[in-house]
C-alpha cells in the first residue's frame, strides 16, 4: 500500500513539474507554423484540431495527460470520507489493501484521511491551474495560426473573388470567426476529455460499490442525450443566422464610417443612424433567438441531476438496509452523484459551443475555398534547351546592384519587352462582357496610350496584363511567353501597375514609396520621390518624407496620393510600366512636370498608360481606343 501511494504521488509530482516547465516555455516561445488551409472545410473537428495543434503537439499531449490526472484526483477526493465513516466510526474490518491502517484509533484514522484529502486537493488544484493555462495558451496560439492562414489565403486569392465580400465582413471572419473556431477546439479539448474521463471513472467506481444503484442512476443518461439532440437541432440554424447578421452589421459599420464626409455633405446622418439602428436591431434579434434556442433547454438539464439524485437516495437506502452497501459507500456514491452535475452540464453546454463554432467554421471555410492566383509552373518556353544557355528575354528576375539592391537592366537590353493580346475575352459577370475577342500588339519599348469612355474596360485591360484577373479565353504574352505560364514572382519583377486607387497603407510617405522595393536605400527612395514630384510637396510638410499618410493615405490629397503611387512604381523599376490615369487631380504645372519625368524615366520601358489627357496622347508612340468590348485600331501613330 505504501509503495503504491509513493509511486502515485511521485507520478503526480513529476507530471506537475513537467506542466510548470511547459508553462514557462509556452509563455516565452513565439507562435510557430500555420494551419493547412484545407482543414477548415473538414466536416469533423478532429482533423481541424490536429492541424491547429500540430506545432504544439507535445504541449497539447501534456495538457491532455494533466486533464486525465486532474480527473483521477477528482475521483479520489471522496474516498477519505469512506475511510472515516466505515473503518473509523463504523468499525468495519479494513480490506487487505488497507491493512496498514488496521488498528488505528478513529481520531488518527481521521487525521490520515484528512492529510490524504488535503494532498489530493493540493495536487488537483495545481493540475487544474496548469490545464487552464495550457489550454488557454494553446487556444490563443491556434487563433493566431488560423488568422495567419486565413489572411495568407486571402492575400493569394484572386482579387476579384475577394472583392465580392465587404471589408467589414472579411474583418469579422478573420477576427471573430477565427477566434471562435479556435475557442471551440479549446472547449472541446478542455471539456470532452476530462469530463468524459470523470464520467467513465465515476461509472466504474460506483459499479464496484453497487452495480444495481449504478444502473438506476445511468437511466437518466438517455434523457440527457435526447435533450442535447433537440438543443442542437434548434441551435445550429439560429447560430448561423446570428453570425450572418453579425457579419453584415460589421460590414455596414465599416462602410458607413469610411464615408462620414459624404454623410455630412448630403445631410444623411439621421437616415444613416436609423439604418444602422435597424441593422443592429436585426443582429441583436438574431443573437437573442440563438440564445433562446440554447437556454430553453436549461430547465430540463438542471432538473435531470435532481431526478438522478432522488432515485439514488431511495435505491441507496434500500441497498444499505439490505446490507449490500455500507453507509460510507452510500456517502461516496452520493458525493459522486452530486458532483456529476458539473461534468454533465459542461457536456451539455459543449453542444452549444460546438454549434456556434460550426457556424463560424463554415464562414471561414467559404473564404478558404476562394480560388487563388495560380503561380504556374514554367512552361517549356521558359526552359533553356540543353547546351544553349538560359532562355533570352526579361522573364528572369532582374539582376541586383550589389551596393543598392535595386534591379539593373540585363546587359544589352535597351528596350522593354513586347506585349501581345490575342482574342482575349473577360466579363465581371456572365452575359456582360467587358472585353470580347480583343487583340492588341504593343512593340517592345513603346509608349502606348489607351483611351475610351468610362466603363469601357480600360482598367480591366491593365488588370489582365498584370494578372490581377485572368482572361476567360484568349492569351496574353510578353516577348512570346504566355503570362499564365510565367511564375507570379517573376511576372511581378517584369510588370508594375499604378492604379487609379493609389493603394496606400498606414505609415510614412517614405514607407509607401519603399513598399515598391523592400530594402531600398533612403537615397533611392528620395530619388524616386523627386522624379514623381513627391519631394516638392513633402518638403512643405513638418516631417518631410517621414510624414504619416494616415489610413489609406487620407492625410494626403488625391493628387499627392497618386504621386506617391507613381514614385513607388518608379522605385520598382520594372521593364513594363502600366499606369491608370496617373495625372488625375494634378494641377497643370505639376501634371506637365510629372509627364516629363515619367517619359524620361520610362525611356526604354514598355509603357501602357490609360489617359484622356491630350498632352500625353500627343507624345505616345501609339494610341488605342477601348470601346464596346473591343480594342480598336490605333487612331494615330508617330515615329519612335
Amino acid at each position: 500500500m505504501l509503495v503504491a501511494v509513493t509511486v502515485g504521488v511521485g507520478v503526480c509530482v513529476v507530471s506537475l513539474a513537467a506542466g510548470l516547465a511547459a508553462r514557462t516555455r509556452l509563455a516565452r516561445s513565439p507562435v510557430a507554423g500555420t494551419a493547412p488551409a484545407q482543414v477548415a472545410v473538414a466536416d469533423r473537428w478532429a482533423p481541424l484540431a490536429r492541424a491547429l495543434l500540430r506545432p504544439d503537439r507535445r504541449v497539447a499531449g501534456l495538457a491532455v495527460w494533466l486533464m486525465l490526472l486532474d480527473a483521477l484526483l477528482a475521483l479520489a477526493a471522496p474516498w477519505p470520507l469512506m475511510l472515516v465513516v466505515d473503518y473509523g466510526l463504523g468499525h468495519h474490518p479494513c480490506p487487505p489493501w488497507l491493512a496498514g491502517l488496521a488498528g488505528l484509533p478513529p481520531v488518527r484514522l481521521a487525521a490520515v484521511a484528512a492529510a490524504a484529502g488535503l494532498l489530493v486537493l493540493a495536487m488537483g488544484s495545481v493540475a487544474g491551474y496548469l490545464v487552464t493555462f495550457l489550454t488557454g495558451a494553446l487556444g490563443e496560439r491556434m487563433s493566431a495560426r488560423l488568422r495567419a492562414t486565413l489572411v495568407g489565403h486571402l492575400l493569394y486569392a484572386t482579387p476579384r473573388a475577394v472583392s465580392q465580400y465587404p471589408l467589414g465582413e472579411l474583418t469579422s471572419r478573420v477576427g471573430t470567426d477565427a477566434v471562435r473556431v479556435a475557442d471551440t477546439v479549446t472547449v472541446i479539448m478542455d471539456t470532452l476529455i476530462p469530463d468524459s474521463a470523470v464520467l467513465a471513472g465515476m461509472t466504474v467506481l460506483t459499479a464496484l460499490l453497487d452495480w444495481r444503484l449504478t444502473l438506476v442512476v445511468l437511466g437518466v443518461i438517455p434523457l440527457y442525450a435526447l435533450t442535447a439532440r433537440l438543443r442542437n437541432r434548434a441551435l445550429r440554424p439560429a447560430q448561423q443566422r446570428a453570425r450572418a447578421r453579425s457579419g453584415e452589421l460589421a460590414a455596414f459599420a465599416t462602410d458607413l464610417l469610411a464615408r462620414i464626409p459624404a454623410v455630412h455633405v448630403f445631410d444623411r446622418a439621421g437616415a444613416e443612424t436609423q439604418r444602422y439602428h435597424g441593422a443592429s436591431t436585426e443582429a441583436a434579434a438574431a443573437a437573442v433567438t440563438a440564445l433562446d434556442a440554447s437556454a430553453r433547454f436549461a430547465p430540463a438539464t438542471d432538473t435531470l441531476p435532481g431526478l438522478g439524485l432522488a432515485a439514488a437516495l431511495v435505491a441507496g437506502t434500500i441497498e444499505v438496509a439490505s446490507g449490500r452497501l455500507t453507509v460510507g459507500g452510500l456517502l461516496v456514491f452520493l458525493a459522486y452523484l452530486s458532483s456529476l452535475t458539473t461534468p454533465v452540464r459542461s457536456l451539455a453546454r459543449l453542444s452549444t459551443a460546438v454549434a456556434r463554432g460550426r457556424a463560424s467554421r463554415d464562414r471561414i471555410a467559404e473564404l478558404l475555398r476562394l480560388p487563388v492566383l495560380q503561380p504556374a509552373a514554367p512552361s517549356p518556353a521558359l526552359t533553356a534547351p540543353a547546351g544553349r544557355g538560359p532562355a533570352p528575354g526579361p522573364a528572369a528576375t532582374p539582376a541586383t546592384s550589389p551596393e543598392a539592391g535595386v534591379p539593373v537592366r540585363p546587359p544589352g537590353r535597351r528596350r522593354g519587352p513586347a506585349i501581345t493580346m490575342r482574342q482575349v475575352s473577360y466579363a465581371h459577370r456572365a452575359g456582360h462582357a467587358v472585353l470580347a475577342s480583343a487583340s492588341l500588339d504593343v512593340p517592345g519599348g513603346a509608349f502606348v496610350c489607351v483611351t475610351g469612355p468610362s466603363g469601357s474596360g480600360k482598367s480591366t485591360l491593365l488588370s489582365l496584363l498584370v494578372r490581377l484577373v485572368d482572361p476567360h479565353s484568349g492569351s496574353i504574352t510578353i516577348d512570346g511567353r504566355d503570362i499564365s505560364h510565367i511564375p507570379l514572382r517573376v511576372l511581378r519583377e517584369l510588370v508594375t501597375l499604378v492604379p487609379q486607387d493609389p493603394w496606400l497603407h498606414t505609415g510614412s510617405i517614405a514607407d509607401n514609396i519603399g513598399y515598391g522595393r523592400p530594402g531600398a536605400h533612403p537615397s533611392q527612395i528620395l530619388a524616386a520621390a523627386e522624379r514623381a514630384g513627391v519631394a516638392a510637396f513633402a518638403s512643405a510638410l513638418p516631417g518631410g518624407l517621414d510624414t504619416e499618410v494616415g489610413e489609406h493615405g487620407r492625410q494626403l490629397s488625391g493628387g499627392q496620393q497618386r504621386r506617391v503611387a507613381v514614385a513607388r512604381a518608379l522605385l520598382r523599376d520594372t521593364p513594363v510600366l502600366l499606369l491608370d490615369e496617373p495625372t488625375t487631380g494634378l494641377d497643370p504645372a505639376t501634371e506637365a512636370r510629372l509627364i516629363g519625368e515619367l517619359l524620361a524615366v520610362a525611356a526604354g520601358k514598355t509603357v501602357v498608360l490609360v489617359t484622356h489627357q491630350p498632352q500625353l496622347t500627343a507624345r505616345a508612340d501609339q494610341v488605342v481606343r477601348v470601346d464596346d468590348g473591343a480594342i480598336l485600331t490605333p487612331a494615330l501613330a508617330r515615329s519612335a
